[in-house]
């Protein structure tokens, strides 16, 4: 090998794409088109606007002790500030966790005429049956209240009053009542939540229970002074703002990938052209078996910078027609790179078996729909498990290792999918880029040796 070679290699490659007729229209007006084939049929077709979401619910939340339920109910300390102004009637016998839990079943869209139920809650003793449900997407979504929920809304509240006046709640009424039992301080609890990271419903329902678990935390201190504000009643009707997006929108992280993945089509077509048969260029250059890593360094600084500049404008294409993203465009783009291996792969492993351009053209113009259909780009595709619940998520709970994900771009659209539409930074979508990484790879590898074995060395 030489670099005499390479860059002969690469300047012929380069020639035929600039002189070749269907360079532009193929690298530039197909994304536009096919793109804008999307927005004109689906741009209109909202999802989620007013969508009831499968809520799982599984309450370990021990309640409140006897001494401290007595202690709200003393209408000598309280006089007219009863705890029920703010909270269920029943709370202090039922706990907050059931309060908590019946303000979720009860929460209804608020800007939307006999709007539903945001969410339609079951409750679960067992974890695992719950998760059952996930898996059979017969959930959307589950949440696990500890048993510590209602000594941490108490302890919420005993925090407000040192932060705002100085001292404990109960330590300002025991200067006048002895007997005042203490409130739990510094006490914290977590509210676990589980569910598919890649699952549209999931998403969307995580952020409005976040919402909801940022207003109750309001709602736990309320019980401040007399005529304290409160945020969240029973059975009020709460504005809450839901991701909304059109199946075009919902499409775009696919149309990327695939318009990446159909690129190498037309780069083989001219690879090609070097193996033609009776094609005096190979016999006059007379190319040694080492000379394959001459055309394949030098068919990579073409095709290199042939998929880069595919990407962009497969972006501009998505932003000029309307994609509105979520994410950072910036990782997201170089989310897009880590499919390059793969499209090399698709080009060598084409060009090892096949000399005419025609018949590489329609193999991976035929190829590349197919590969992206079985990646779940545009529709999803039916569950063939390997392994359960092995792959890492961005919700942190583990997701089944299907036949499809043995696919690199499989990965790629599920972390283009998490950045664009979710709003997921690197850390929570690195499995998926790595994957992409660890199985394009041997792809490429693989087809760079059977590309030197039969255009080389059993040629030579």
């Amino acid at each position: 090998m030489s670099l005499r070679q390479v860059l002969g290699v690469a300047q012929r490659m380069g020639i035929q794409l600039v002189r070749s007729k269907w360079t532009v229209p193929y690298l530039i007006l197909f994304p536009l088109f096919f793109i804008g084939l999307y927005w004109i049929g689906f741009s209109t077709s909202p999802v989620g606007e007013s969508q009831t979401f499968l809520l799982g619910v599984i309450n370990h939340d021990a309640g409140i002790t006897d001494d401290i339920k007595s202690f709200f109910q003393n209408e000598t300390i309280f006089e007219n500030s009863s705890f029920t102004q703010y909270h269920d009637s029943d709370v202090l016998d039922k706990g907050f966790g059931n309060e908590f839990i019946d303000i979720l079943a009860n929460l209804t869209y608020s800007n939307i005429t006999d709007a539903p139920h945001i969410f339609n809650v079951t409750q679960f003793e067992e974890e695992s049956e719950a998760e059952n449900e996930l898996f059979k997407r017969d959930l959307d979504i589950l949440i696990i209240l500890g048993s510590q929920f209602s000594n941490t809304s108490l302890s919420i509240l005993n925090t407000y009053w040192r932060n705002t006046y100085g001292v404990y709640f109960h330590e300002m009424i025991q200067v006048y009542f002895p007997s005042t039992p203490d409130l739990p301080a510094n006490t914290n609890d977590t509210i676990r939540i589980k569910g598919d990271a890649s699952y549209l419903n999931f998403k969307m329902a995580k952020s409005l229970i976040t919402i909801v678990i940022n207003e109750y935390q309001d709602l736990t201190t309320a019980f401040k002074e007399q005529g304290g504000s409160i945020s969240l009643r029973m059975n009020e009707e709460y504005q809450v703002n839901i991701p909304k997006y059109s199946l075009f929108e919902l499409s775009i992280p696919g149309l990327i990938v695939f318009g990446i993945v159909v690129q190498p089509s037309l780069t083989s077509m001219f690879f090609c052209m070097e193996f033609r048969p009776k094609k005096t260029t190979f016999d006059r250059i007379r190319l040694a078996p080492s000379s394959a890593s001459s055309y394949i360094l030098g068919s990579i600084l073409i095709q290199v910078p042939v998929m880069i500049g595919q990407t962009l404008i497969l972006f501009l294409c998505s932003l000029i027609l309307g994609f509105n993203p979520q994410g950072d465009l910036l990782l997201a783009f170089f989310i897009s790179l880590s499919i390059f291996p793969f499209c090399l792969f698709l080009v060598f492993i084409s060009t090892a078996f096949l000399s005419n351009e025609d018949v590489v053209g329609n193999v991976l113009g035929f190829g590349a729909p197919f590969l992206a259909f079985m990646s779940g780009a545009f529709i999803e595709v039916p569950k063939v498990i390997l392994i359960p619940q092995i792959f890492p998520t961005a919700s942190g709970y583990p997701r089944d290792f299907q036949l499809w994900d043995l696919l690199p771009i499989t990965h790629t659209v599920n972390a283009l999918r998490q950045v664009l539409l979710y709003d997921f930074d690197f850390y929570p979508v690195m499995p998926d880029i790595l994957m992409s990484l660890f199985l394009s790879i041997p792809f490429f590898i693989f087809s760079v040796i059977l590309f030197d074995y039969l255009r080389f060395k059993r040629r030579g």
